[in-house]
């Protein structure tokens, strides 16, 4: 046994209780330096044009206008910084009982109701996994449950009396990673817990198995919301899918892949935004080129 002297139940629970020091880790390794940092390779993945709200200053009022619009554009951006600072202290807190308590929690709910071992997984190292069922297992699942958050997200969208729930996340209409995990517990047990949970029960992979699905699903998530469009993320060519559907709250309700929102053409705003956004970043460049001529 993996976990030696625990039950398989238990042993469930502390396999899913990882998220929570790997999204300090991931804080502080991954999230930070971009935030922080202002480098120029970072900056240019940066998927909003809006800068950052504990970088906005009174840049745009120049010295020689009057000091009534500068008073006003100090007092905007002292607003916005405290309502930034505001939403992202309830974030964390939520965050932390997100990833601590919450999940674990679901999860050893279902041990209960579940006790029986037809819908639990292995953690023998009789049955590891070997390198091929890995590679269809483990895509099989993320496949799945992508569907599942892919429906239970667009039922959010559809439904007024799910969205009051659902639109708490969406107070972020610029994404850092704090909103990652920000949901209120409705949302979060009908779009987050729940489809990683139905997705247990039905494909029952052993405890490796989830924990590899486990590890891209909030790798992949985190990399959702933190605000660049790395090329080497996790998630679909790009981060800025999610970001569309934070900004214009439409379109793109799947979370990882694009795959299920290609499938029932659900990213058609969205890849006019693209393309819209490429075109304006080719003129930008070119005219740029030209000045330098």
């Amino acid at each position: 046994m993996i976990f030696g002297r625990f039950s398989p139940h238990i042993a469930e629970v502390i396999l899913f209780a990882v998220p929570g020091p790997y999204f300090v880790a991931y804080a502080i390794v991954v999230a930070l330096p971009p935030y922080l940092l202002e480098w120029e390779f970072f900056e240019q993945y940066k998927i909003s044009k809006d800068p950052w709200p504990w970088r906005l200053d009174d840049e745009g009022v120049d010295d020689d206008e009057d000091e009534g619009r500068r008073a006003t554009s100090s007092i905007s951006t002292r607003q916005k910084q405290k309502e930034f600072r505001k939403l992202s202290f309830i974030s964390l807190c939520i965050d932390v009982a997100s990833v601590f308590f919450y999940f674990p929690l679901c999860i050893y709910i279902k041990t209960l109701l579940l006790p029986h071992h037809t819908f639990s997984m292995s953690f023998s190292l009789d049955d590891w996994p070997t390198m091929y069922q890995s590679a269809i297992l483990v895509p099989a699942m993320a496949i799945f449950h992508e569907l599942l958050f892919y429906i239970s997200h667009r039922i959010m969208h559809a439904y007024p009396i799910l969205y009051k729930y659902h639109k708490v996340h969406h107070e972020y209409k610029q994404n850092t990673v704090l909103a990652a995990q920000y949901f209120h517990i409705v949302d979060f047990v009908l779009t987050i817990s729940g489809p990683i949970v139905v997705t247990t029960i039905l494909f029952r992979p052993h405890s490796f198995t989830q924990f590899q699905v486990g590890l891209w699903i909030f790798t992949a998530n985190l990399d959702d919301h933190l605000g660049y469009a790395f090329p080497w993320s996790a998630v679909r060519s790009g981060t800025d899918a999610h970001e569309f559907h934070h900004s214009v709250n439409m379109g793109c309700y799947g979370s990882k892949l694009s795959l299920w929102d290609w499938v029932f053409q659900t990213d058609g705003a969205y890849e006019r935004w693209r393309m819209k956004r490429s075109e304006q970043s080719i003129s930008n460049k070119s005219r740029i080129a030209q000045r330098t001529q």
